[in-house]
């Protein structure tokens, strides 16, 4: 048995035979280096604040890019610790 790539599935041979309701209950979470990412448009919908503010943040040395933010073409991507640490708790869960 083995993880499929991506970490959303699982694969294994005709040998085994287990339910996906067996395998979903003894399963385990996983770590990822993904966790906590999200979308500038999400964190902004979450946080009550504009694109724009988290733009500027990132201007201004409030989040760093390249540890607490990146962009990926025109997406940005931000951690959720750096949204925490620099706005308090999303209003909106």
């Amino acid at each position: 048995m083995a993880v499929d790539q991506g970490g959303y599935g699982v694969i294994w041979n005709d040998d085994l035979d287990l339910s996906c309701d067996e395998l979903w209950g003894a399963g385990a979470e996983v770590a990822t280096p993904f966790d906590g990412l999200m979308s500038f448009s999400d964190a902004s919908e979450l946080w009550g604040l504009s694109e724009s503010t988290l733009r500027k943040a990132i201007a201004y040395g409030k989040i760093v890019p390249g540890v607490d933010a990146r962009k990926f073409g025109k997406q940005w991507v931000i951690n959720r610790n750096a949204m925490s640490r620099e706005y308090g708790d999303p209003i909106s869960a």
